[in-house]
């Protein structure tokens, strides 16, 4: 299995008898180069698989496999047991393969929850065992690893692979080094950036509405004008309007309704009693949870996801307390219903169950992610009984968890309704109709199980201007006017998205997957096309020039008609519907053909500017993007590389030129030269440019270095924790201080050549290592082309 922590839950329910290992994750992958398929030329795309090695992340999965594998050839069987879906599914085939693992040694076992009867019910089904039928997982081949989930996520991986990368080499070119774009990233930045020209476009429209405060023995209420004689034909009092517009649409005529009320007769027309049912909603999805997560907790997706992982893996050695959480499904098990119905009455009263259980149908569009939905293990462990054992963050993701599946099992919630029509005469004549309407809670049902956040729920689902309460009124009952005002308001933009709102409409367009919903809010987010401002997410500058580039030259493959249809082309290969070649050899040549012609039309995103180039003196500066942002640079490259800073004002920031220092240079004797770059300034020895020396270093501080005082300074230096000052001639002098009022005294001279020598022999190993990383880059970027 993936994780050390479900390996050690899952050991301990196993027992000593088997053995259990953590792949820690992917244990093979595409080449992190290039397509990673045999030949995109030839339309062969067979995935060139490699074990995934990241030296930067300290990252080898060399000796995972190999520990696999050699436990693998000592035992009976070897049971894959990764996580159920179709990554998981990828990952119990990679660990086979990369292992070597022979097919009839091998059993593949599913279970979505971590809990001793159903990993029990999980091995009796793989090994060909009796199974309860509310614990079969609907697998074709019990026990067998399914290709045609392994075929849907290869397609989808290697499908990023071939839109993602050309796509980022694309924008690389025509904006940014430092930019990207991908086959659902793309379209999310596209949702964006489209909601927030909407806003940057929308006309408010004025409109008012008229109030009434009527008093019936005592009791005060309002009511509200709906509709009067004079109204035009196909107006509305309210948004959204139609091509008549606002029934009120400005002050004047606000005001002269006002005064004719001001001096009209009200009376009761009609009262309507009656009892309105709320159903308690389905339990959560992985969609619906981040979305409350963000909405309800103030957390963002990934954390969520990330404790929703700590509580199925099991906290402090326990077993899983919630079911597997990356799943588009909305069906609980039968078992699990009965446990829940058991648990509801016990605890609250048989009035809490419906007479028949709660099924609910999974709606969203390829949905067969996983089994179940979101639930706990055990209903019946309240979140109170987990306050010792859970931190804070894990007990609110529980609880949000608990009581929304309990909730989803208990009886509606009942409300006692009241509508009244109310006419306002003028001297006998009809002049409007107003409206008020109450509504009061008379039965709790599922709202029971939110507890002290029954209320909040409440108040979040109540109806605009339905209030708890009216006094008793009757038909022909005369009111008193108290007072009557009108109110002016203003249609208002469409709200910006906010990271739940963005997971919702990307669920409802079919784009992405469960397991893919934090990480793109992540990735926009992290490549400064989309900034957090409060909830909302706001697109950037950098944002819009991609988005635009994308959709003016590649909108067909960035847009959602056409990732919504690739997501059902890959649900059709997991149903063995579709073939995995198929799917990518249709798409591949239009795909590539659109892409040479953007490239070819498209131009360099850059604004031209009315400043003169200070070094050539033969162009204007113009204004690119770079990693870190706007800068400015010479047309003319690469026969003119003058770039600058842009400064807060927008303006180049100027460079100091070089000045000459009372320093000498530690290795030659020359002279040292002042400079500056984009880390600030250094010295550089004037022999540099001749090439008879290299050395450069920080601009020391004026301080000898105590181990080196005849040819070392001190410069100040900076790391993660903070700053300090060392010797220029590091590496060779490893001497370093935190304080220059208190230097570190010298050390020993046996010690201080021995510190020197390993920190010169871990240097040589570094820039060894550097060498070779950047001509195997090289090497795989010609290769790519």
């Amino acid at each position: 299995m993936e994780s050390p922590t479900k390996a050690r839950t899952v050991k301990n329910i196993l027992g000593d008898d088997y053995e259990v290992i953590a792949s820690v994750g992917h244990v093979r992958d595409l080449p992190p180069y290039g397509y990673g398929v045999e030949s995109v030329e030839k339309l062969d795309f067979t995935p060139k698989y490699v074990v995934v090695k990241d030296k930067r992340r300290g990252v080898d999965k060399s000796d995972v496999v190999a520990d696999i594998a050699k436990a693998a050839k000592h035992a009976t069987r070897v049971f894959l047991s990764t996580d159920p879906d179709r990554e998981g599914e990828a990952i119990a085939w990679h660990i086979k393969e990369a292992a070597e693992i022979p097919d009839d040694k091998v059993t593949r076992v599913v279970f979505h929850e971590i809990t001793k009867p159903a990993i029990e019910a999980a091995f009796a089904e793989a090994t060909g065992g009796h199974v309860d039928g509310a614990a079969d997982h609907g697998r074709r081949t019990p026990g067998k690893i399914d290709m045609d989930l392994v075929d849907a996520q290869q397609a989808r991986r290697v499908l990023d692979r071939l839109i993602g990368f050309p796509l980022t080499w694309f924008v690389q070119k025509k904006v940014s080094r430092g930019a990207s774009a991908g086959r659902v990233q793309s379209v999310a930045l596209g949702l964006i950036v489209k909601r927030e020209k909407e806003i940057q476009g929308f006309r408010a429209v004025e409109y008012w509405s008229i109030h009434a405060g009527l008093e019936k023995a005592g009791r005060g209420f309002e009511a509200e004008l709906a509709n009067f004689p004079a109204m035009t034909k196909g107006a509305s009092m309210r948004p959204p309007f139609r091509a008549a517009g606002p029934a009120i649409p400005d002050e004047s005529a606000a005001n002269s309704l006002a005064t004719t009320f001001n001096r009209s007769e009200f009376s009761v027309a009609s009262v309507t009693k009656g009892e309105k049912r709320r159903g308690p909603v389905p339990p959560f999805t992985t969609s619906t949870f981040q979305q409350a997560a963000v909405n309800r907790l103030g957390m963002s997706a990934a954390r969520a996801m990330g404790i929703a992982q700590e509580l199925y893996e099991g906290v402090n050695g326990q077993s899983g307390l919630i079911t597997y959480m990356r799943t588009d499904s909305v069906s609980i098990s039968p078992i699990a219903r009965r446990q829940a119905r058991d648990w509801i009455s016990g605890a609250w009263g048989s009035q809490f169950i419906p007479d028949k259980e709660r099924v609910y149908a999974t709606r969203s569009k390829g949905a067969q992610e996983a089994h179940e939905a979101i639930r706990p293990t055990d209903p019946s462990a309240m979140p109170e009984s987990l306050r010792r054992v859970l931190s804070a963050d894990q007990l609110r993701v529980y609880t949000l968890i608990w009581q929304r599946f309990t909730a989803s099992q208990m009886t509606d919630a009942r409300y006692a309704t009241m509508a009244v029509e109310i006419e306002a005469r003028d001297n006998g004549a009809l002049a409007g109709t107003f409206r008020a309407s109450a509504s009061a809670l008379v039965f709790e049902g599922h709202l029971k199980a939110y507890g002290a956040d029954v209320n909040d729920r409440q108040a979040e689902e109540d109806e605009e201007g339905v209030v708890t309460a009216l006094p008793e009124l009757a038909q022909g009952d005369i009111l008193t006017r108290k007072a009557v005002d009108s109110r002016r308001h203003q249609t208002e933009p469409p709200p910006r998205y906010t990271e739940a709102s963005l997971v919702r409409a990307l669920e409802e367009e079919g784009i992405g997957r469960p397991s893919t919903y934090a990480s793109i809010v992540q990735t926009v987010m992290k490549r400064d096309y989309v900034e957090r401002q409060g909830r909302a997410l706001v697109p950037q500058e950098l944002g819009f020039i991609v988005h635009d580039l994308l959709e003016q030259h590649m909108k067909k493959y960035v847009d959602v008609p056409f990732t919504g249809e690739m997501e059902k082309e890959l649900d059709e290969v997991a149903a063995g519907e579709r073939d995995y070649d198929t799917v990518l050899r249709e798409f591949w040549p239009g795909f590539k053909k659109e892409l040479d012609e953007g490239e070819a039309s498209a131009e360099k995103q850059q604004e031209t500017t009315d400043i003169r180039c200070n070094v050539c003196d033969q162009a204007n500066l113009v204004i690119k993007w770079g990693r870190n942002g706007k800068f400015f640079a010479c047309p003319r490259y690469p026969e003119c590389t003058n770039s600058l800073p842009m400064g807060k004002d927008g303006n180049p920031m100027l460079v100091a030129p070089p000045t000459e220092t009372d320093f000498k240079c530690p290795k030659d004797g020359g002279a040292l030269v002042q400079k500056h770059g984009p880390y600030g300034a250094y010295v550089d020895c004037v022999n540099r440019e001749k090439g008879t020396c290299d050395f450069r270093g920080g601009v020391p501080v004026g301080i000898a270095c105590p181990e080196e005082p005849d040819s070392g300074q001190l410069v100040e230096k900076q790391t993660k924790r903070g700053k300090f000052w060392g010797c220029w001639n590091y590496p060779n002098c490893s001497y370093t201080t935190n304080s220059l009022e208190k230097l570190a005294p010298a050390r020993p001279l046996p010690e201080r050549e021995e510190a020197n020598r390993k920190l010169l022999e871990r240097s040589a190993r570094g820039k060894a290592a550097f060498a070779k990383r950047k001509a195997g880059t090289a090497i795989r970027a010609r290769k790519a082309s």
